[in-house]
């Protein structure tokens, strides 16, 4: 259970979150939309304890998460970043393996147990052919997977990811889709930035729309994607129209 409550967040006096209070079930798919500039990466990044809220409290399984060691809550809850760079070389398993690093011990090394997380995590994604590539020779959605095993060797019960499908091909979209909801089978709780509107709509339990640093909604995809939402928040129209019970969004000025 992950419950945000009244979170405002601002850098150099500018507010990015205001006002920002919503409850996350255990396990479900929560999606969160919005423009350009909401606050969407921030508010993920606020969850995770990178940056913390002025005022606020974030509440991880009944407890504020600042009573929660660091080491501890880097077991409870892991963030899969947009930008998945790295600036040196490294093999996919070691970087996969990073996710294993709250569960160690100082100065210990990889345990068989831990080895074994790593490959499923490898497995899982379908990456693991390439466990020995140098992780800056791999595609844009080779890479996303690689970020995504590391976050599952985490064992964290919170994933959260930002705009995890930004740029990748329909295939490696579609892939990572389909992790995301072998997490939800797994008993994860998923929270997703996203900037396409369509996965959104058809493989979110839940929708929570940021405009402007506020809350503008948050309930269910059936809702949250009516033409009246859509014009006020992404200033463009809609019409919506389903196909073998999928659902298709179409947009235009």
């Amino acid at each position: 259970m992950l419950d945000v409550n009244n979170i405002h967040f601002s850098i150099d006096d500018k507010k990015i979150l205001d006002s920002i209070s919503a409850r996350f079930e255990p396990r479900k798919i929560h999606g969160i939309i919005g423009p350009n500039g909401s606050g969407k990466s921030t508010l993920l990044k606020n969850i995770c304890r990178i940056w913390e809220p002025q005022s606020g409290s974030i509440i991880i399984n009944g407890k504020d998460y600042h009573e929660i060691p660091r080491k501890e809550l880097s077991t409870l809850v892991t963030l899969v970043p947009q930008n998945t760079a790295i600036g040196f070389p490294i093999s996919v398993f070691d970087i996969v393996a990073m996710g294993r690093n709250p569960h160690l011990g100082r100065f210990e090394g990889l345990r068989q147990k831990d080895r074994e997380i790593i490959e499923r995590a490898l497995h899982q994604t379908n990456i693991y052919a390439l466990k020995d590539r140098n992780i800056n020779e791999l595609s844009g959605g080779e890479g996303q997977l690689a970020s995504i095993a590391r976050a599952i060797a985490t064992e964290a019960s919170l994933i959260l990811l930002d705009e995890p499908t930004s740029e990748l091909d329909v295939k490696h979209s579609l892939e990572i889709v389909k992790v995301l909801c072998e997490f939800k089978e797994q008993n994860k709780t998923i929270l997703v930035s996203i900037h396409d509107l369509n996965l959104a709509r058809n493989f979110c339990d839940t929708i929570s729309i940021l405009c402007r640093g506020k809350l503008f909604y948050s309930g269910t995809p059936e809702d949250a994607f009516s033409e009246e939402n859509i014009r006020e928040v992404f200033q463009v129209h809609m019409r919506e129209y389903k196909h073998n019970d999928t659902t298709f969004l179409d947009f235009y000025t």
